[in-house]
């Protein structure tokens, strides 16, 4: 029997612009070497800021480029998470952003996520009891659940963040990965006062050149420069420099067009699977990105639900690892949740590997 992976949010290896990316090398390491094979600036490759920073409509002293955006986050919680601070995502939400907030000393608050994005009215409870050192969120074709936060809940959390005064981190990795429906506008694009946004390329380009970014005000990236000097010494230039010369050769629209042509396919089946497969699921069905996801029923049954998985062929992460503590009393349905991520298999694959899930409920 086949096995059937649904675990990590990858692009498929096929999707990779690995002639492309190998002519972006070499002119990078060849048209500015004592620059690209140096240590560096800590605040990232000076091209590539300038580049982002047209793109967004910022001044590069706006942007911050590290190893992945996962090495931001990181950063901007060392910097604002002092011991037992309360920082605050959705529920679910990214299981390593809630892993690196915890190591650095935060209580993560998971509120509860409805078919539009964050909950407001539970944020607004929670703000009520606590302010926490940030809020982060994933808007846009969420991870894991696929959610998109609605324009009306991007106002009202931007409103929130200026009342109470603290800082929304809105992480966009999936945003270019439209497959139907139109944009909504970043936060910042809305109040930019309180509001960090990142992203990478690691969904657009490869997640193994580890290129991530950020964009926020100036006094922040350079205390987050100095951190990040003290933390690990140098980004890794010549990536980031392959990714400005990338850019800079307007390869990246059609790259993310090749993308969602082969991935588009792969998001349909999975729809088309849960709907037949598991209809008393709930089923979070995004507009793009990487996931769709399912809240099983209360009576199915979910005991050891990866590990029989794993005994037909199919491998699924444990769900619990997305919940974050609770906003209120009650427990987590961990159990119940499984994220289904898409790109990196093939519509028979999704077809089959939906088959046998339900074949164990």
């Amino acid at each position: 029997m086949d096995r059937i992976v649904f675990t990590r949010g990858v692009p498929p290896p096929e999707a990779f612009p690995a002639d492309e990316l190998a002519e972006c090398f070499g002119a990078a390491v060849r048209g500015d070497t004592a620059v690209v094979l140096q240590y560096g600036h800590q605040q990232g490759y000076g091209p590539l800021r300038e580049e982002l920073a047209r793109e967004y409509e910022v001044s590069p002293a706006n942007v911050m480029v590290g190893n992945g955006s996962l090495q931001l986050q990181d950063l901007v919680a060392a910097h604002l998470v002092r011991p037992n601070m309360v920082v605050y995502t959705e529920q679910p939400s990214y299981d390593r952003a809630i892993v690196t907030f915890r190591r650095r000393g935060a209580r993560v608050i998971g509120i509860p996520l409805e078919e539009d994005g964050i909950s407001t009215e539970r944020l607004e409870e929670a703000l009520s009891r606590e302010v926490p050192a940030f809020l982060y969120l994933v808007p846009d074709f969420q991870n894991p659940a696929g959610a998109t936060l609605s324009l009306e809940k991007r106002r009202r959390v931007v409103e929130l963040a200026s009342e109470y005064g603290f800082t929304v981190i809105e992480d966009v990795p999936y945003r270019k990965l439209r497959y139907r429906g139109e944009d909504l506008p970043l936060m910042r694009e809305l109040d930019d006062s309180h509001v960090i946004t990142m992203s990478s390329f690691s969904k657009l380009l490869s997640p193994g050149i580890r290129v991530g970014f950020m964009l926020g005000p100036e006094e922040l990236v350079r205390d987050l420069t100095r951190l990040g000097e003290n933390t690990y010494l140098s980004p890794v230039l010549p990536t980031q420099a392959a990714v400005a010369e990338y850019l800079r050769r307007g390869w990246l629209q059609p790259n993310i067009e090749k993308l969602k042509e082969l991935c588009r396919p792969r998001w349909q089946a999975t729809e088309e699977a849960v709907r037949r497969e598991l209809p008393g699921a709930q089923a979070f069905i995004p507009d793009g990105g990487f996931f769709v996801s399912v809240m099983l029923p209360e009576e199915a049954n979910t005991d050891d639900l990866v590990g029989r998985a794993k005994k037909i062929g199919l491998v699924l992460t444990p769900g619990a690892a997305f919940f974050a503590d609770p906003d209120d009393e009650g427990a987590t349905p961990g159990d119940r949740f499984v994220r289904l991520p898409f790109c990196a298999v093939t519509p028979d694959q999704i077809s089959e590997g939906v088959s046998r899930l339900a074949s164990l409920l």
